[in-house]
């Protein structure tokens, strides 16, 4: 290993020159994001050890060498999410120990470890009783010309209203985030949805919600996970069935 860039990348010398690789499946928190030194410097522990062994998966869109690795017994991709160090992706084309790291993400939500923690990014005390109620990602026709059908519904099951200034809500990967406006409360028991065509998306004027699956999180003005929720499209005999996973 030559250098660890953040929890879900690093680079490999070979004899053409360093070799940026990224870990198939996950996502960790990016530069300047709520718990990002924490993934970098777990990755950057494992990999000072024993020599990886790399299972490659092809390339990103960034041209990334996409990989599982290993050092020794131990599944590096796994051991990413199942610390709560990183997120996983939605089985994709990729979908090589997928399920796998859906279930550590599950495990390591329910049992609040690393950025999912109620003390996460510098938080006390529990966040706020908000929940994501549904994902609306695949409305009739195709998604870019109806963005609006393309929606989230957040509700706010406490009896105090709740202040949404400085909070996100972003997808699984680092492509969208949304950011609310400073004036934006959630009311006592009161529910509020945002569709891919508001204002405040970063970047905004096109589908967020991936069709195959995805991932929700609502961020507070800390960066801590305040609700998530995930679906995921299965094939079933020769139909299609949404699964919300916990």
């Amino acid at each position: 290993m030559s250098r660890v860039i953040d929890g879900d990348s690093f680079t490999v010398e070979s004899p053409g020159g360093d070799v940026e690789v990224r870990l198939s499946g996950v996502n960790a928190p990016e530069r300047g994001e709520c718990f990002h030194d924490e993934a970098a410097g777990r990755l950057t522990r494992i990999l000072s050890g024993e020599e990886a062994a790399l299972e490659r998966r092809g390339a990103d869109r960034f041209g990334r060498a996409l990989a599982h690795v290993f050092v020794g017994d131990l599944h590096v991709n796994a051991d990413m999410v199942a610390g709560g160090f990183a997120v996983a992706s939605a089985p994709g084309e990729d979908s090589l120990h997928g399920a796998a790291l859906l279930e550590a993400e599950s495990a390591a939500w329910k049992s609040g470890a690393g950025l999912w923690a109620p003390d996460a990014c510098g938080a006390s005390g529990q966040p706020p009783p908000v929940e994501i109620v549904s994902v609306e990602h695949n409305p009739k026709g195709p998604d870019d010309e109806d963005l609006e059908a393309e929606r989230v519904t957040i509700a706010n099951r406490g009896a105090a209203a709740v202040n949404l200034t400085g909070w996100a809500l972003r997808d699984e990967s680092s492509l969208h985030r949304y950011r609310f406006d400073e004036d934006a409360r959630l009311a006592p028991g009161g529910t509020m949805t945002v569709s891919s065509a508001d204002p405040g998306w970063e970047p905004g004027g096109g589908p967020v919600w991936s069709n195959s699956g995805d991932l929700a999180l609502l961020l507070d003005e800390r960066g801590r996970v305040v609700a998530r929720r995930r679906y995921r499209r299965r094939e079933r005999s020769r139909s299609r069935r949404l699964l919300s996973l916990p």
